[in-house]
């Protein structure tokens, strides 16, 4: 397509429909901000998007919500399952592919489920946070170790664990403390499945097998009176446990005014929303070593005690003497399902994934099941945003409701909630071609270091240099992007023939992009 025709395309397309503005067009500046509903930056072939310090594979779509923007990726399930980050990398590799197959199964279940919670009011299938599964795109796979589990995620595609011919739902967790917990025993209302029933889990070498920590009794009373948990001046709380399969451990409340009763699991909620919000210099607590627990209550296993503290010395005639309540517990996360530093000790002590899994999972056993899940997930990376930007490391396509505005663009793209609709700015200079400035006529570098040529670039661009001696081409360097303003090419850098003798040369800083070329000479003396 012919760059008259693309400008004209980009214009026309970029007009937006009603009252929204259309994108002002300058000469210096380029093209100025438009306003959608939903954006999406689709990349080139190997081109990798970034937000927020992380990178994607996938298409990230930005979408308009009464609350803030959306930011939602569509990827493939394996590109997907690579960007999980649930256990250490450096963990033995049948651990590795007994958390793949567990992700990959729960990710089938959750889209045979349906769109709930979050997903359901903002349009996404599986959020990345640890309410669904850790996933941070391409950061820790592209980490020295994340080859390991790049590894685990391809030896075990497509294989997934299934419950009468569909995904299971393969929960799993951090630590059980010795033993797991059956679903209806944790989720209230949850149906007993037979791959979800209680098992021991020995070995786990983690911080959190055993837990506990202390709190005066007027601190929680105020814990509880703020999330509506108590009736009346707090009296006592303490624990009713159960069999395995009997249902949950319920926590009871004694008030001035009456009993309420809790599941674990809900008390274990309320500490932890309104602990830290009440007393953040004491909840999370500190563990033995001196280091934060993650949470104020780490599982649904867990004991309350209370005692009366007394002082060790006192004043003559008064006694001051201190309720303090001691949460005991087992274990981090829900208990249900697969323990992951479990499955770390059977694999360490030799275990097959497959055998681990069985052993979590009430037998089942990975099966090969390409038609398990869909083709895309869409996962929502974040929602109530009031701005955003994304960059890309190549060409990206953008397409606005539907309809095309750029086929190829280079550059960082924000993006703006207004009113629950997007306002997309372009990247600076967009529609102009590159053009290199703040170069300085003679460079002088010492001999035997590498030559860094400095100046300004007017848009996203990529850049390289050309390197003669004489009418000679002696070396190119590879073509980088640089978004606009300074940039510092290096000639002679590792890998890289640095000049042959010291004497003058004449470099050339090319630039490209979709919108154009430019170009700028210098010329470099090397001292002898």
């Amino acid at each position: 397509m012919g760059e008259a025709v693309l400008t004209l395309l980009l214009v026309v397309s970029l007009l937006p429909t009603g009252p929204a503005p259309a994108l002002q067009v300058d000469e210096t500046e380029g093209e100025g901000p438009s306003i959608h509903g939903r954006v999406e930056l689709i990349p080139a072939e190997g081109v990798t998007l970034s937000w927020g310090r992380r990178q994607y594979a996938g298409r990230l779509q930005v979408r308009g919500a009464s609350d803030g923007l959306v930011l939602v990726e569509r990827t493939s399930p394996e590109d997907y399952l690579l960007g999980i980050q649930e256990v250490p990398f450096t963990w033995d590799e049948e651990a590795l592919k007994a958390q793949a197959v567990a992700a990959r199964t729960y990710l089938g279940w959750t889209l045979q489920r349906g769109r709930a919670g979050a997903g359901a009011t903002y349009g996404f299938d599986i959020c990345a946070t640890a309410a669904c599964q850790v996933y941070g795109g391409l950061d820790q796979v592209r980490s020295s170790d994340g080859r390991r589990w790049e590894e685990a995620v391809r030896a075990t595609e497509h294989q997934v664990l299934l419950y009468e011919g569909s995904p299971a739902q393969a929960l799993y967790g951090s630590t059980t403390g010795g033993r797991t917990r059956a679903v209806e025993d944790v989720f209230t209302g949850s149906t007993p499945r037979p791959y979800l029933e209680a098992v021991p889990s020995p070995g786990e070498d983690s911080p959190y097998v055993d837990w506990a920590w202390m709190l005066s009794g007027r601190r929680l009373a105020d814990i509880l009176g703020e999330a509506g948990a108590v009736a009346g001046v707090l009296e006592d709380v303490w624990v009713e446990t159960t069999d395995d399969g009997t249902g949950p451990w319920m926590v009871v409340v004694d008030g001035s005014e009456g009993r309420r009763r809790h599941t674990s699991w809900e008390f274990r909620g309320i500490l932890n929303r309104y602990g830290p919000e009440l007393y953040p210099d004491l909840l999370p607590a500190q563990r033995p070593d001196g280091r934060q627990y993650p949470q104020v209550v780490l599982s649904p296993s867990f004991t309350v005690e209370r005692a009366w503290q007394f002082p060790e010395t006192f004043r003559s005639g008064f006694i001051e003497v201190d309720l303090e309540y001691t949460v005991a517990g087992k274990g981090w996360g829900h208990l249900v399902g697969m323990s992951q530093y479990g499955a770390k000790a059977m694999a360490d002590a030799g275990a097959a994934y497959g055998d681990i899994l069985a052993h979590y999972y009430g037998g089942l056993r990975p099966v090969t099941d390409p038609d398990a899940l869909p083709a895309e997930v869409e996962v929502g990376l974040s929602w109530g945003e009031s701005g955003l930007s994304i960059s890309a490391d190549g060409p990206v396509a953008v397409v606005a409701d539907g309809e095309t505005l750029v086929e190829e663009a280079l550059g960082t793209w924000t993006f703006t909630n207004r009113a629950g609709e997007v306002e997309v700015t372009p990247p600076q200079g967009f529609g102009l071609p590159p053009r290199i400035r703040d170069l300085p006529a003679v460079i002088g570098s010492p001999a035997g270091r590498s030559v860094v040529v400095r100046g300004t670039v007017s848009v996203a661009a990529e850049l390289r240099l050309v390197v003669f001696r004489g009418g000679t081409v002696i070396t190119e360097t590879a073509w980088t992007l640089w978004e606009p303003g300074g940039f510092g090419l290096v000639w002679g850098a590792a890998g890289e023939a640095g000049p042959v003798a010291p004497g003058a040369y004449r470099v050339l800083v090319e630039a490209r992009s979709p919108d154009g070329e430019g170009d700028r000479f210098a010329t470099v003396v090397i001292d002898g």
